[in-house]
């Protein structure tokens, strides 16, 4: 038998609809730490359901969704954020006439504690936004304003 807590995000069994019509049925998916995964699929196929599910802006029909082992299926979204896990929009999604550390902090405001470390991470990954921190993020390139995102 697994351990729930072994995974990073579970989903299992979730159908989400939208009044009579069924977006997703039945949906099982494990993240495991370290790992990657990636939604592919058709237009209407119930990618964009799923992430709503799993943040908690659409509620499910059935099934449950958890997060570090613990259960988050009627977690609010304020919550879910809060845990850690949060959508990066396509399209780029910042305040241009911020600068791109302004932006950071922005995205780091219901982080409690740690902020520093993970924004040394964020710069580790993504040098060019240690270079520009003190530029308006609406200077940047496109593909820079998406990193920042």
């Amino acid at each position: 038998m697994e351990k729930n807590n072994s995974f990073l995000l579970r989903v299992k069994d979730l159908s989400i609809s939208y009044g009579n019509i069924i977006a997703i049925r039945e949906i099982n998916l494990k993240v495991e730490k370290g790992e990657i995964v990636t939604l592919i699929g058709a237009n209407g196929a119930g990618k964009s359901t799923l992430v709503k599910g799993i943040l908690g802006i659409q509620r499910p029909s059935r099934g449950s969704i958890s997060f570090l082992g613990q259960d988050i299926t009627w977690t609010t979204v304020d919550r879910i954020v809060a845990s850690g896990i949060v959508l990066v929009p396509e399209g780029r999604g910042i305040v241009m006439e911020m600068t791109v550390m302004e932006n950071l902090e922005l995205g780091a405001y219901h982080r409690r504690e740690g902020v520093l470390v993970s924004m040394e991470q964020v710069f580790e990954q993504f040098p060019i936004l240690r270079e520009r921190k003190h530029q308006k993020a609406g200077l940047l390139s496109g593909g820079q304003q998406q990193i920042l995102v």
